[in-house]
């Protein structure tokens, strides 16, 4: 069955004067009914395609509401978050840009606030079973919970910035929960949308998740006294830096929280590998 909103993996059937009809592998005709099949239309066939090849595309519906195919890559699909920007809004519901030829709908009683052409919206795209098409909501809530989180502290994970607030910036972790970002452990710009790179701090008795955007603990330290050793080989010996370094400095020069930094210079004193002046770091 083909996978409506998402990208499929199917096999070129036949040829045609609008384009490639693609079908799923394996696939076998049943005498009386129609093989299910999906037009890729010629604009979007690419070099080599003939009968018999796979090819992965992304599955919607055109504007009859036809099952097409296409190679264009969408800035979103079924399942997920994302900031899309509103170009339509019409007597049934507002349309937004997801970077194909038929946007994307999201309906009134989809709307939480009504939308305004130009701006950009967090919403959650899922197929509605009731009218079989692909729609949007803002109502993110429904989707993005808190609930059955199968995580781990210090776990790798993607996160989505959303938006701040008073203590940080809210996430959203791999597509499913809602996670925190603390203010005072950021010191690099993000942007609404952005993905990036991060990891579980702590869940929370009351389902809330921190993250944060380096590991945390002992096995965080150790990667970053590594790494430190490597920066003050690289600067001859020695760094700038010290206990009294603004938390904004010692990221801009070395890429981690002053908390991570403390730690890992510590461990490396220990070790007696490196000496601390009233300003610099330097290697023994």
């Amino acid at each position: 069955m083909l996978q409506f909103g998402k990208y499929n993996t199917l096999l070129v059937s036949r040829r045609s004067e609008n384009g490639f009809y693609l079908t799923q592998p394996g696939a076998v005709a049943v005498e009386g009914a129609a093989m299910e099949e999906v037009l890729l239309p010629k604009k979007f066939a690419v070099p080599g395609m003939k009968e018999g090849k796979e090819i992965t595309v992304f599955v919607y519906k055109d504007s009859e509401d036809r099952p097409v195919a296409t190679t264009q890559t969408p800035l979103t699909i079924v399942g997920q978050v994302a900031y899309l920007t509103v170009k339509q809004q019409t007597s049934v519901g507002a349309f937004l840009d997801w970077g194909l030829d038929k946007d994307l709908f999201l309906p009134f009683k989809e709307q939480d606030e009504p939308v305004v052409v130009g701006e950009k919206y967090l919403v959650y795209t899922y197929f509605d079973f009731a009218s079989k098409r692909i729609v949007a909501t803002s109502n993110v809530n429904k989707f993005i919970k808190n609930r059955e989180v199968d995580l781990k502290p210090n776990q790798e994970v993607d996160l989505m910035i959303c938006y701040d607030n008073e203590v940080g910036t809210r996430v959203i972790i791999n597509q499913k929960h809602w996670g925190i970002l603390f203010k005072n452990e950021v010191f690099v710009k993000l942007e609404k949308g952005q993905h990036v790179k991060g990891f579980v701090k702590k869940i929370r008795e009351d389902g809330k998740i921190d993250v944060a955007l380096q590991k945390q603990g002992l096995d965080a330290a150790k990667d970053i006294k590594e790494n430190l050793l490597q920066k003050l080989k690289e600067n001859g010996g020695a760094i700038k830096l010290n206990d009294d370094s603004p938390p904004e400095l010692v990221h801009q020069m070395l890429g981690i929280s002053k908390k991570n930094f403390k730690k890992a210079v510590g461990m490396l004193y220990k070790e007696a590998k490196i000496e601390i002046t009233d300003n610099y770091i330097k290697l023994k």
